[in-house]
């Protein structure tokens, strides 16, 4: 039901038989977590706004991501030499066809909300995006995720850190990035 916004990448067809399987929009350019760190600022801020355009799309027709990750981010090469286009693809039709295959659903800590770890503190929906849309901001302006390291220690920071301001990794930026990520 996405499928009319720009920003999202189409899904043609589904199914769970024999096993999961998704037909989705050629998408010919890679994706964010393999171009992330070539951009420049500029180009940069404009894909994260065009992934939050597809996102705040999606939040108006009652539909939340909860796996935004770079890898959820795929370019379509353009012909006309301008910048290539991001969409947002896996809107939660893989975490569905692996509950179908009684595999086990995973999430990507190093861009995964608190309340994802811990769901006393909210339950997920689309602050869980706004949350992710932001560490995966902050990963492509400052070339690392807000938390590394092993699964537990991504998922203790996350609950219980502060995220380092995106300027003391990369200087360069202007100070209303630390703004608008924190």
């Amino acid at each position: 039901g996405l499928d009319d916004h720009d920003g999202v990448v189409t899904v043609l067809d589904w199914d769970d038989d024999p096993l999961p399987w998704i037909a989705m929009e050629y998408m010919d350019g890679g994706s964010l977590a393999e171009r992330g760190k070539g951009m420049g600022f500029r180009q940069a801020a404009w894909t994260a706004s065009q992934v939050a355009g597809a996102l705040e799309y999606a939040h108006g027709h009652g539909v939340a991501h909860l796996d935004l990750k770079p890898a959820n981010v795929l370019f379509r090469e353009t012909a006309d030499g301008e910048w290539d286009a991001p969409k947002v693809a896996d809107w939660g039709l893989a975490r569905l066809l692996l509950e179908h295959s009684r595999s086990v659903d995973g999430i990507s800590p190093q861009y995964a909300a608190p309340e994802q770890f811990d769901d006393s503190l909210a339950e997920a929906g689309r602050r869980t995006d706004i949350y992710q849309l932001g560490a995966v901001c902050y990963d492509l302006f400052t070339g690392r995720p807000p938390f590394d390291g092993r699964d537990s220690e991504v998922m203790y920071a996350v609950l219980e850190s502060p995220v380092t301001p995106p300027t003391e990794h990369t200087p360069e930026l202007p100070p209303t990035v630390d703004e608008v990520l924190g």
